[in-house]
């Protein structure tokens, strides 16, 4: 039997402080065109911080005007004059130091949202969740743009009246909109869910099949076109790259006067599942299961004759005429094929070099050609441009990380695969998006030698290198209090104080199972006290934390040496 469902909406407003806090007389966004030298963290500054830095000031002034001794018994029921509200001091600092450090919380949107047809799917219950959401204190939401839905009718044929209705909805429930751009299909029976490439496109592969990503057996990937395709005018004339830049184009046309009050973030598909990654790792169609190791994708006659240009350019022309004989199949683990084995596998030959540097240069050069297109065409709205990187987290302990390798990351033991990432996305202005933020090591296999929270924060300390902002996704759906554990602490990484938090969160995913009473309930708790462990938590001030980001606006020892001494929100 399904558990008992709640009828929504369920919950009143936050509490009276949050709520007159909230409502200071003049609570609307100051934002600032971003140009093209204008880097992610200052977007971010600017789109999600700008109304809650004039509420700090208010709440400074009030605070400034409020005698306070040095003790902690100070005088309480001060009047603030905030909606004729009463506070003590101390409670309007720690409201405060919450909303200083307030991590922006999305939640997804179900991926049929908007079908295949270009309609608005349960709308009902779609306005109920939105509601929901917005009660318990949610800033926004995720909503998928799919480009088979909006051009599904021809080239530049756009029809964007469902996701307008949709934005409308979203705005009209005082949320913000993440539009993710989704230049992919996705067919998986557990999201009930079937959207594929606009049949346009598909007519084309029919006739050059090549036009999609091909293993060693010939079987093609139908859900995104090759990267090897990027710049080649294959469509009507037009290359891929071209087709997305219209896309968006039409987008940002459409949707322009939403952007920065109700859009505030743009996020450019890479790939399948729009990841940054090749389908090394096809799930739903039989052909691989986890753990293996996954295949390479580059049997297309277009990435033969790159592979080919490439071994020319580095003087061994042999070397690019046939792909590794011993390369893996998708189920195979690392010791079962001779490309990745250990000690001797021949990816430690010049060779195997040869060929894993062509194949994750390809990948690091199709996700600049990406972020490129979409960083000039947003580059003056009021929008955070943003791109998704894989957590393949499997095989990580292993010295050839053989399953991030397949996938186009040339992550192996002493080389950082991902350092040149996080360069190419500060180099365009993005921010990362990370998954598997409700991962922890020892719930994975052993076996599989599986690593999730050593990949992130490999991930994470190149960007913090590289000054790049990350946003941080649950992989999975859980609902549950060691999952929102784990997530808290991703998000803030107190034990690792030189590494940034998290720049926004967005959960995995809006839907009936969501809703369920006790789920309901943990995910309430959850983000309703997600922020308090960035004030409350053990660390204390010190230096400001590589790139530049630090993580109170007050800091508590300097609060405690004026006399205050907070007592922890519950």
């Amino acid at each position: 039997m399904a558990p008992a469902r709640v009828n929504l909406p369920l919950l009143p407003p936050t509490s009276s402080t949050t709520c007159s806090i909230m409502s200071s007389k003049d609570t609307s966004p100051h934002f600032t065109l971003f140009d093209s030298s204008m880097t992610a963290s200052n977007a971010l500054n600017s789109i999600y911080s700008a109304s809650r830095t004039k509420r700090k000031c208010n709440l400074l002034q009030q605070f400034s005007r409020t005698l306070i001794t040095a003790s902690a018994s100070a005088p309480q029921g001060d009047a603030l004059g905030n909606n004729d509200v009463q506070f003590s001091s101390e409670a309007a600092l720690r409201e405060m130091m919450l909303q200083s450090n307030h991590i922006p919380f999305f939640v997804m949107l179900p991926m049929d949202t908007v079908t295949m047809l270009n309609t608005l799917r349960r709308m009902k219950a779609l306005k109920a969740g939105l509601r929901a959401l917005k009660l318990i204190g949610v800033d926004g939401v995720m909503m998928h743009v799919w480009w088979g839905v909006v051009e599904g009718e021809g080239p530049k044929s756009y029809d964007w009246s469902a996701y307008l209705a949709l934005v409308n909805l979203i705005k009209s429930a005082g949320l913000k909109v993440q539009a993710s751009m989704c230049f992919h299909g996705f067919s998986k029976a557990s999201e009930n869910c079937n959207i594929s490439l606009p049949p346009w496109i598909m007519s084309i592969g029919k006739i050059n099949p090549d036009i999609f990503f091909t293993d060693r057996s010939g079987n093609r990937f139908l859900e995104c076109l090759s990267l090897s395709v990027d710049s080649l005018p294959l469509i009507g004339g037009r290359s891929p790259v071209q087709v997305y830049q219209d896309f968006l184009e039409s987008f940002r046309e459409s949707f322009g006067p939403y952007f920065g009050e109700t859009i505030v973030e743009v996020i450019m598909g890479l790939g399948p599942e729009g990841e940054l990654r090749y389908p090394a790792y096809r799930e739903g169609n039989g052909l691989w299961k986890f753990p293996g190791v996954g295949e390479f994708q580059c049997y297309d006659k277009y990435m033969l004759e790159s592979l080919k240009s490439y071994a020319e350019v580095h003087g061994k022309p042999e070397w690019g005429q046939v792909f590794p004989e011993d390369a893996p199949s998708y189920n195979q683990l690392p010791n079962d094929c001779g490309f990745f084995q250990d000690p001797h596998g021949s990816w430690r030959t010049p060779s195997g070099e040869l060929f894993l540097s062509w194949y994750s240069g390809e990948l690091l050069a199709h996700g600049n050609k990406m972020l490129n297109v979409v960083s000039s065409v947003f580059r003056k709205d009021r929008v955070v441009v943003v791109g998704k990187v894989p957590g393949v987290h499997w095989w990580y302990k292993s010295k050839s990380h053989a399953a991030e390798v397949t996938a186009g990351y040339y992550n192996i033991e002493g080389q950082d695969g991902y350092d040149k990432i996080a360069r190419m996305f500060r180099d365009n202005s993005a921010m990362m998006i990370l998954p598997c933020m409700e991962m922890s090591d020892k719930e994975q296999s052993s076996e599989a030698s599986c690593s999730p929270e050593m990949l992130l924060l490999q991930i994470r300390k190149a960007c913090s290198r590289h000054g790049v902002p990350v946003s941080g996704q649950n992989s999975l759906p859980r609902f549950d209090d060691v999952a929102y554990s784990r997530i808290k602490n991703s998000i803030h990484r107190f034990d690792y104080p030189f590494i940034p938090r998290l720049a926004v969160f967005t959960f995995l995913r809006m839907g009936e199972s969501l809703f369920y009473a006790e789920h309901w309930r943990l995910f309430v708790n959850f983000v309703r006290n997600m922020d308090k462990d960035a004030v409350w938590g053990d660390r204390r001030d010190g230096p400001p934390f590589e790139g530049g980001q630090n993580r109170t606006f007050l800091g508590i020892s300097y609060l405690e040496e004026q006399g205050i001494r907070l007592q922890p929100i519950y």
